[in-house]
């Protein structure tokens, strides 16, 4: 009987491992969806801002109206799924950026392009939280991997979506980039509605717990250099994505369909990136990776306008998408390390919202400073603002301590976590 046990809690084991990574694939498919969706807009805004009449002030706004979206819908995100489900939570806001960016088929100005990408931002706003939170729940002390790995999800998205929306665009014009890349999410959405199941609330085992209910004002000076760290990759991110494009085909001089291809290194050197992100932290430690990173972020984004025009330029992107884009899953495997399971979804959609605001104002003002000032000048701004950064958030982490209050326990293992 002792033997039959063994195999049962074995293969019920097995059972569970498999489906943990069924999880992973769907939620890191659900990334692609996203991205393909939302970065068709940036290598087309030569042709949209010719055809629309917009100006870089206009295309920042755009961009902030999406991240607007993307922010308001954060901590309501957690609440939602505690309320509904997690597998009909994920499933509706597929459907939802699905809808949205298929809606760009009949815009016709500024105006419609603000309001669909406001709604593609609240719809895929609700994925990060909770994807990574039940990623988090089941992969328990190998999360800091699988979740590099389903971050890996938006720069394979990003890759894919810039070369296909060019080519979409000159084979069939740009309206059906739109339409066509909408398609991936409600394809995702009935694979979701099939092979996931009907999770649990996430925060009914903290809710049973007869321990004090924990808040994350125990975590603050946890919490608050990794908001700073993620507001700094939002301030590259943002901005690089939507007007590096455009950059390559005015400053320097690309065709429209080169400047697609040639943007997409960036996000492709990121997969790499991302993936091996678990693995750098383990062995250089969180902080000196998240400085390092941003650090080297600003000095790659200034030699972009600096250094002497040559065929360095593919180069350099991809040593750019190799450290930028390392270190956003190193925060949010802090973030979900550090907090218990009742307060993960809250600290993600709270770290995540300081850095989108951030995203959300960067671009409209990088946009006004290209309309005035040119590339050379935004992209310095961008470079030495990131390089400032490092420094300050080196200090932050350096200095934080953990709270004195009730909860300072679980505030020194977060730190020793973040330190580590």
């Amino acid at each position: 009987m002792i033997v039959i046990a063994q195999v049962i809690h074995m293969n019920e084991r097995a059972a569970s491992s498999r489906y943990n990574y069924t999880v992973l694939v769907v939620c890191w498919m659900g990334w692609i969806a996203i991205y393909l969706g939302r970065s068709i807009l940036a290598p087309l805004l030569p042709l949209l801002s010719s055809e629309l009449g917009l100006t870089y002030a206009q295309v920042g706004l755009i961009e902030s109206a999406y991240l607007v979206g993307y922010i308001v819908v954060k901590v309501p995100a957690g609440l939602v799924a505690n309320r509904i489900g997690i597998k009909r939570t994920l499933v509706l806001s597929m459907v939802g950026y699905g809808v949205s960016t298929a809606l760009n088929f009949g815009a016709t100005g500024f105006a419609h392009l603000m309001v669909f990408r406001f709604l593609l931002g609240l719809f895929q706003g609700v994925h990060l939280p909770i994807a990574n939170t039940l990623l988090s729940e089941r992969f328990g002390e190998k999360q800091g991997r699988a979740i590099g790995f389903h971050e890996s999800g938006p720069n394979v998205g990003n890759t894919v979506a810039f070369p296909l929306a060019v080519t979409i665009t000159s084979a069939l014009g740009w309206r059906w980039a739109f339409l066509i890349l909408s398609l991936p999410a409600f394809l995702l959405a009935g694979v979701a509605t099939i092979v996931l199941r009907d999770e649990t609330k996430i925060e009914r085992e903290a809710q049973a717990s007869p321990k004090k209910r924990a808040s994350l004002r125990g975590f603050t000076r946890v919490l608050v250099p990794l908001a700073l760290a993620h507001a700094a990759y939002n301030l590259c991110l943002r901005t690089l994505l939507i007007f590096i494009p455009s950059y390559l085909v005015e400053f320097r001089g690309m065709s429209f369909s080169t400047a697609g291809f040639v943007a997409s290194v960036m996000p492709a050197a990121g997969i790499i990136a991302k993936i091996s992100s678990g693995f750098l932290a383990e062995r250089t430690g969180r902080r000196t990776s998240i400085v390092a990173a941003i650090a080297l972020s600003g000095v790659f984004i200034l030699s972009l306008v600096w250094l002497p025009f040559g065929p360095y330029l593919t180069v350099n992107l991809v040593a750019l998408g190799l450290v930028l884009y390392s270190y956003s899953p190193i925060i949010y495997a802090s973030v979900t390390s550090s907090l218990p399971p009742e307060l993960k979804s809250l600290g993600l959609g709270a770290v995540t919202m300081v850095g989108n605001i951030v995203g959300a104002l960067s671009t409209f003002i990088i946009g006004v400073i290209i309309d005035g000032y040119g590339y050379r000048m935004a992209l310095s701004t961008i470079g030495g603002l990131s390089v400032f950064a490092s420094v300050l958030i080196f200090v932050v982490m350096r200095n934080s301590s953990p709270d004195t209050d009730n909860d300072n326990l679980e505030c020194a293992r977060a730190r020793v976590l973040l330190n580590s």
